[in-house]
């Protein structure tokens, strides 16, 4: 009985590390320095300081990030719906919840590379 508890037990918390382990993230490498790509790193970013700092930086508005600027030649409302970047959509208003998609899970836990290009 008392070795069932143990196993019960492990099992248990073996089960919890495994789903506390974060997930292998998608990593941004900028393609050139030009502002749209700045923005766009900032968005991918996923962090609202980064996003107002670059914002202030680059002297642009909320407006001009959610409505003009492509990344990756898609609007950003799809880029943040495409890669999950909540934050960013959270701090832009953008609405990213509405769309349904379906997730390949085994694709999900590999690293992910993408090469960033902003609007020119």
């Amino acid at each position: 009985m008392i070795s069932f508890k143990a196993s019960l037990y492990s099992t248990v918390l073996l089960g919890a590390a495994t789903l506390t382990t974060p997930v292998m993230a998608t990593t941004f490498v900028a393609a050139d320095s030009s502002p749209g790509t700045q923005a766009c790193m900032a968005v991918a970013s996923n962090k609202r300081l980064t996003l107002l700092r670059t914002m202030k930086d680059l002297r642009i508005d909320k407006h001009v990030i959610s409505k003009k600027l492509l990344c990756n030649d898609l609007s950003v409302g799809d880029f943040v719906t495409l890669y999950d970047l909540n934050k960013s959509a959270r701090f832009l208003n953008i609405e990213a919840s509405t769309s349904t998609s379906i997730k390949d899970l085994a694709r999900a836990n590999k690293p992910l590379v993408v090469i960033m290009a902003g609007s020119k």
